[in-house]
């Protein structure tokens, strides 16, 4: 049988992770859930902690600081590699992501390494986003479309990995600790191989909470953005992949 986990990274997410949670345990699914928490002060852990405490498929992991979405994605790679999970499925908390899409990409899990939820894949689409938001995601959907040959929703965290590519010569290299991990670790995927597959999604921005989009974001993504650029030009092949 097939181990799958759903990891959700969390900071100041109080106001979601119930709702998540249920929607979660609502597909009737059989994977487990992890948690990982960067020490919120706005007590997000605890209430994970209660959910842990009466559901033994959910797993929290709790770090002493505010460490970056990169650094905790990383964690779930090396988590569900040491536990022998088979997939690992990432998602936000914010309710961008929405789990009725899991069955979908679970479809395709034996095919491809990675299946991304994508909002530019199909009739993928999203609600709600603010011009400046969309400016800012559009422009760099462009820029790593053609400047990197990659034309996925690359910065998107919704996502299914094979497990298996999640090895430590793949991650080892991984130097992103923030926002940026999504495009770093999708480019040094297909750079060894990889295959891809898109599922459209509809994403929703957040109804709850406040958004963690920041000009320090914006900075380190066209940082990455430049050193793979860099790459690409004179080290990298060419990678393709499909998508749907």
């Amino acid at each position: 049988m097939n181990k799958i986990l759903v990891f959700v990274p969390t900071y100041n997410e109080r106001a979601n992770v119930d709702r998540l949670y249920i929607q979660l345990k609502n597909l009737g699914l059989p994977f487990d859930i992890l948690f990982c928490d960067d020490n919120s002060p706005d007590d997000t852990g605890k209430i994970l902690d209660e959910l842990a405490r009466h559901d033994q498929t959910v797993r929290v992991m709790h770090r002493p600081a505010k460490l970056g979405l990169g650094t905790a994605h990383l964690a779930a790679f090396k988590y569900a590699h040491k536990n022998h999970y088979n997939y690992l499925i990432t998602m936000d908390a914010d309710g961008t992501h929405d789990p009725k899409y899991i069955p979908l990409i679970l479809e395709k899990k034996d095919k491809y390494d990675i299946i991304i939820g994508s909002r530019w894949a199909g009739k993928g689409v999203m609600y709600g986003w603010g011009r400046f938001r969309l400016f800012f995601t559009n422009f760099w959907r462009n820029m790593i479309k053609h400047g990197l040959a990659m034309p996925y929703d690359c910065m998107g965290a919704f996502r299914l990995y094979n497990v298996a590519i999640l090895n430590e010569a793949a991650i080892k290299n991984l130097r992103s600790q923030g926002f940026c991990f999504n495009l770093e670790s999708l480019y040094r995927f297909l750079q060894r191989g990889a295959t891809v597959y898109e599922v459209p999604i509809e994403a929703r921005n957040r109804d709850r909470g406040e958004s963690k989009l920041s000009t320090k974001i914006m900075r380190e993504t066209a940082k990455m953005y430049f050193i793979l650029l860099y790459d690409r030009l004179f080290y990298a092949k060419q990678t393709t992949a499909k998508r749907s």
